[in-house]
């Protein structure tokens, strides 16, 4: 197939996590409304992971919980059914994204962030589970269009979205996944499927199947952390503070590991589960939530001048990207590049060692702790409910 062809009453932009926000705004265009924070619950809520491969640059801090099947959660759990296609096949990748745009539906697609231009990312920086929606392709204009977390659409060329999506750098190809959603009339979300989300979401805390997931994955980060100096010398430390700080607070987190928005979410289903109230276990959630803030402003702290600023650069370039104003990506590459100029000094400040890394080590401790308190909290609940 080939030709124009844009979704013109596709009118869905922006979100909190790439995933549920992407995920979301399939659900609206086909008229039923549901909150992020709802499929976010319901595809396994939070969790946590410490995943380091030295084909990577830095270890991934993952906040997110449902695993691999994430996404095929959310839909199930709504009410819907998907069929996730995937190839090798460059070719045949895209006549689905074509196939799907012209029977006019607005498409669920990964990407390599380090081939998406808009995202403003460094050319290593390959991540190649960023989803987001495509809703139109103009092959005479070389113009692909694309809603993302940003409150606006953006475009990138036809040759951009065909080596996002061909992406072979680990640890997660896109392998040109195609979402193919058939949805109900209606939204269903019963009882039973909130409490199998929650139940998902503590056994993998509570028992996890490795010891760099879950509750025993703090103790693992925690142990490490102390040792990056040693794991990454040179200028690989400040890059793996820096992406840690992402991880944390700017990846399409919401902020502090997604904590946030999963006691939205608890206090969205109250009147599901038939209950008065969540609020023990949403009152340690949000502790735990101060909690990850703390370790990610310590990974950058104020006693670093050259740090300090580099956390701030961040912050400013998620508020940029999510707002999308006409010159985003400008002020998004000048602001890379004002953190990249900044090697050197980060380079001194560092000559003696990273003093702040058993800080660290002490709050990632804390965390665990609350954690372990929330989760417990959340078990009883939900024996109860049984």
């Amino acid at each position: 197939m080939s030709g124009k062809y844009i979704i013109e009453d596709f009118d869905f932009f922006g979100g909190i996590h790439c995933e549920t926000s992407a995920v979301r705004k399939i659900f609206l265009y086909n008229n039923l409304p549901i909150s992020e924070e709802m499929l976010f619950g319901l595809a396994g809520g939070i969790g946590f992971i410490y995943w380091y491969v030295k084909q990577m640059p830095a270890p991934v801090i993952g906040g997110r919980g449902g695993g691999r099947d994430f996404i095929e959660n959310a839909a199930r759990r709504a009410g819907a059914k998907l069929e996730i296609r995937r190839t090798t096949s460059s070719k045949k990748g895209y006549d689905w994204l074509m196939e799907k745009l012209g029977n006019n539906e607005p498409t669920v697609v990964y990407g390599d962030m380090a081939y998406l231009p808009y995202l403003g990312v460094s050319e290593d920086a390959h991540f190649g589970q960023h989803v987001f929606v495509v809703y139109g392709v103009d092959e005479e204009e070389d113009k692909v269009y694309i809603s993302d977390r940003g409150n606006k659409g953006v475009t990138v060329s036809i040759e951009d979205i065909k080596k996002a999506r061909a992406s072979k750098f680990p640890p997660w190809p896109p392998k040109h996944a195609t979402f193919d959603f058939k949805f109900p009339s209606n939204l269903n979300i019963t009882k039973q499927t909130v409490i199998e989300s929650l139940e998902q979401c503590v056994n993998t805390m509570l028992n996890p199947p490795i010891r760099n997931i879950g509750i025993s994955g703090f103790e693992k980060w925690a142990d490490l952390v102390i040792k990056w100096p040693e794991i990454f010398p040179g200028e690989r430390l400040w890059e793996v503070l820096f992406q840690g700080f992402i991880y944390i607070e700017t990846g399409g987190t919401g902020g502090s590991a997604f904590r946030p928005m999963f006691c939205r979410y608890l206090k969205e289903i109250e009147p599901i589960l038939e209950i008065d109230s969540l609020s023990k276990t949403i009152e340690l959630f949000e502790k735990s939530a101060k909690h990850w803030s703390e370790i990610a402003r310590l990974y950058l702290p104020d006693e670093y001048p050259t740090l300090k600023s580099m956390r701030q650069r961040i912050l400013d370039s998620n508020t940029i990207f999510e707002e999308q104003k006409s010159d985003a990506l400008t002020q998004m590459k000048l602001l890379n590049k004002e953190i990249a100029d900044s090697k050197q000094e980060i380079n001194k400040e560092l000559k003696d060692g990273p003093k702040f890394l058993p800080k660290v080590r002490e709050k990632i401790l804390q965390l665990r702790d609350v954690e372990a308190d929330a989760f417990t909290s959340l078990q009883e609940t939900i024996s109860q409910l049984k």
